[in-house]
C-alpha cells in the first residue's frame, strides 16, 4: 500500500483515548493508533502479523517529512525573494 494522501486529523478525545504520545501527535497519528491497536492484539494472540500497519505509519511519517521539508524550501526561498 502506497501512502499518497494524509489520513484525517485525530480529534483531542481519540488521541487521548488511543493514548498517542505528544511526540506522535501530527498527521500520521491515526496510523500510529491502528499499530499501536495492533500491536495489543498480537500480545494476545501471536497469530496477528502487524508488519502492514507499521509500515503504514512509516510511510506516512516519510511522506510528512518530505512535506515539511518542501515547505520549508519554499519558505526559505519566498524570504530571499523578499530580501532582494
Amino acid at each position: 500500500m502506497t501512502v499518497t494522501e494524509f489520513p484525517p486529523l485525530l480529534s483531542e478525545e481519540d488521541l487521548q483515548k488511543y493514548k498517542v504520545p505528544l511526540r506522535w501527535r501530527d498527521r500520521c497519528a491515526a496510523h500510529f493508533a491502528l499499530y499501536h491497536l495492533c500491536l495489543k492484539r498480537q500480545s494476545a494472540d501471536t497469530s496477528v502479523d502487524c508488519k502492514h500497519d507499521k509500515h503504514a505509519w512509516e510511510e506516512c511519517e516519510n511522506l510528512d517529512l518530505i512535506r515539511r521539508k518542501q515547505e520549508l524550501k519554499e519558505v526559505k526561498e519566498q524570504r530571499r525573494s523578499e530580501l532582494q
